[in-house]
């Protein structure tokens, strides 16, 4: 399998049923994404998958998860001595956080796609991106088994945040040592229903800023995708060097008062974007969209903000990474081939200033 210097990448979740056709479709991206396949089994949806390990975890057949607070409560400290074992351990050891990565229970590709990244003939320096589900939208989307209020159980939101940058390093890292830098995109949907009025939220949101510091410290690049609209500005100054996001549900309110002022603020710091071209919502759509109109409205956009400055949406469209809007485990095998066709072929209109 060999890779381009295309721009192109996907969000993560693919509708195959076995790996190496799943990994056929990652790296004839541009930049080679971890495949996760969750038709094969519940734990590759992307809260169980991050979450695994977690004591009275159960992963349902939809993606959701519910936690047993008993079980919790009651293993929660075997957990907490692995994730301290492995962070007093991180300075010196490159391999702490080695058992944090993704199992074959919870990941049918990695091993597959970090053997194939190694082996693989493309162009030095290597890039790959793995994607984990975020802090916030983990804890949030987390249920009781029992109904009760997992806020009343003192300890599980700190232990889910190490947990989440504990398997993030350990992905990371297993990429540098094979020679690959890593982009790890959080995946926090869960932001829609962000407020800044709400303390626990104002918490939840320097957490994540922490977390994302520690993996940027070590020299990986780090994006946030984010499939609704939310607080831009906030989202915007946690430090991120990638913001991913469904052009068609968010582009305009990315772009709009304020909003507009802390994206030029982000992209001229050298941030960029993802920009999630190609519908998923619907199924029965996928297979009838035309290159030409995506690229049409995608620049109509741009031009309601900037229609004066042509030159910063051509350096915003010849640097922005192109990706679905949104995960394709739902659709099919075919409607997942008709994206990539339809990523490539906006790729090279935008790239040929058409």
């Amino acid at each position: 399998m060999k890779t381009n210097a295309r721009r192109t990448t996907g969000i993560g979740s693919l509708p195959h049923h076995n790996v190496d056709a799943a990994l056929d479709h990652s790296f004839r991206m541009g930049i080679p994404f971890l495949p996760q396949i969750p038709i094969r089994n519940p734990w590759e949806f992307m809260l169980a998958q991050a979450l695994e390990g977690i004591p009275g975890l159960q992963a349902q057949s939809d993606g959701t998860c519910l936690i047993a607070p008993d079980i919790w409560a009651s293993r929660a400290q075997d957990l907490e001595r692995r994730l301290q074992k492995a962070f007093i351990k991180s300075p010196s050891d490159a391999f702490a956080f080695s058992s944090f990565e993704p199992g074959t229970s919870v990941s049918s590709s990695w091993q597959a796609f970090v053997w194939e990244l190694a082996e693989s003939k493309i162009a030095t320096p290597k890039e790959a991106k793995i994607q984990i589900a975020g802090p916030l939208t983990a804890r949030w989307a987390l249920r009781s088994k029992e109904g009760c209020d997992l806020g009343d159980l003192p300890g599980l939101d700190t232990q889910i945040f190490r947990l989440i940058l504990a398997r993030s390093l350990g992905m990371c890292r297993r990429l540098a040592q094979t020679g690959v830098r890593p982009i790890l995109f959080l995946d926090e949907p869960g932001l829609y229903s962000l407020s800044l009025s709400n303390p626990r939220h104002v918490v939840a949101l320097s957490e994540l800023k922490l977390l994302i510091q520690a993996l940027k410290k070590e020299g990986n690049r780090v994006g946030l995708h984010v499939c609704s609209n939310t607080d831009w500005g906030a989202v915007l100054g946690l430090g991120i060097d990638i913001l991913s996001i469904d052009t068609s549900l968010s582009l305009a309110g990315l772009l709009a008062g304020e909003n507009k002022k802390s994206a030029e603020k982000f992209l001229a710091a050298g941030g960029r974007l993802a920009l999630g071209v190609i519908p998923t919502g619907q199924t029965s759509q996928l297979r009838s969209l035309r290159s030409e109109d995506l690229v049409r409205e995608l620049r109509e956009r741009l031009d309601e903000a900037w229609h004066d400055e042509p030159e910063r949406i051509r350096n915003l469209l010849e640097t922005s990474l192109l990706t679905p809007a949104c995960g394709l485990a739902l659709h099919t095998p075919e409607d997942a081939e008709a994206a990539l066709a339809l990523l490539d072929e906006v790729h090279d209109r935008i790239g040929g200033g058409r």
